[in-house]
């Protein structure tokens, strides 16, 4: 939700494609990231990482980098991680132009919602009175603080 807010950049398919970053700076990036997993991994199992074997095998995972890395994409992945990019940044680019217009989360999963905000706070308020778990605060003083007061009375009681 935050990357469509703050305009933070979207993950597509084959994302180092369409990077600006050369591709031997992210194959380093990637290698390093990797490499150092494993090595931890390798220590914490107490194997030792500058035997030959293991040299053999850090330099065996970098050479997997770059193969993978050197692969052309396939034309149809390309079309799909170009169109995903545009979807994403014409998004982008209404919620920064329409004030009106708010995102927000579902409370039980990580689907997120777009829309008017008139819209959320009508089913906010519908919500509010079907479940009456909820008390608005219209002249500024909350609840709270008196029930709380009260709770840590009686604690002085006992």
């Amino acid at each position: 939700m935050s990357m469509f807010i703050n305009g933070l950049k979207y993950i597509i398919p084959c994302q180092s494609r369409f990077s600006r970053k050369p591709i031997d700076d992210i194959i380093t990036e990637q290698y390093k990231n990797v490499s150092t997993i494993v090595k931890d991994c390798l220590q914490d199992n107490r194997i030792s990482i500058t035997d030959q074997r293991a040299n053999q095998a850090f330099e065996a995972l970098e050479l997997i980098f770059r193969e993978y890395q050197s692969k052309n994409v396939p034309k149809k992945l390309k079309i799909r991680a170009q169109r995903e990019y545009k979807i994403v940044q014409y998004v982008q680019r209404i919620i920064r132009q329409r004030s009106d217009i708010v995102i927000r989360r579902t409370d039980k999963s990580k689907v997120f919602y777009i829309g008017k905000a008139a819209d959320f706070e009508r089913k906010a308020e519908q919500y509010m009175l079907k479940t009456e778990a909820y008390e608005e605060i219209k002249n500024g003083r909350c609840p709270l603080a008196d029930n709380l007061h009260a709770v840590q009375t009686l604690f002085d009681y006992l």
